[in-house]
């Protein structure tokens, strides 16, 4: 994988993230309004529930808007085909550790050889930019 798809894949993340946090917030305001709750969700619960589940339903539809804008994909690193719903949700609950941890876990992105985030190691997949397999 060159540098330019590792690059690539911070605004494509910062694109996915707005996305899929704007439509968290929005859900839970309508549920405050409409009274189905009391309160507005809590940081921790955003973080480490709201946000993990909502990635994972996004990037299991086949959304990828941020990664589509730039011309890249997931695939598995084995295989060079769609991961599967396996690899999806523990990509999702991986990647959910390194957005809640700290930024400094996707360093692997930009170091190593094949530029994976600890997301992507332990999940099996890596991004690619289309059309090519490596």
């Amino acid at each position: 994988m060159e540098m330019k798809t590792a690059l690539l894949r911070i605004p494509a993340f910062v694109i996915d993230l707005v996305l899929v946090s704007g439509v968290i917030m929005l859900i839970n305001k309508v549920a405050v309004i409409a009274g189905l709750v009391t309160a507005f969700m809590p940081v921790e619960a955003f973080m480490l529930l709201a946000i993990p589940l909502g990635f994972f339903v996004y990037w299991l539809a086949g959304l990828h808007l941020g990664k589509r804008l730039f011309g890249l994909t997931v695939i598995d690193a084995k295989t060079g085909q769609p991961p599967s719903g396996f690899q999806w949700f523990r990509r999702c609950l991986l990647f959910s550790v390194v957005v809640s941890l700290n930024v400094f876990l996707f360093i692997p992105v930009l170091v190593t050889r094949e530029q994976k985030g600890f997301h992507d190691m332990i999940a099996g997949t890596r991004v690619v930019c289309v059309g090519k397999n490596t």
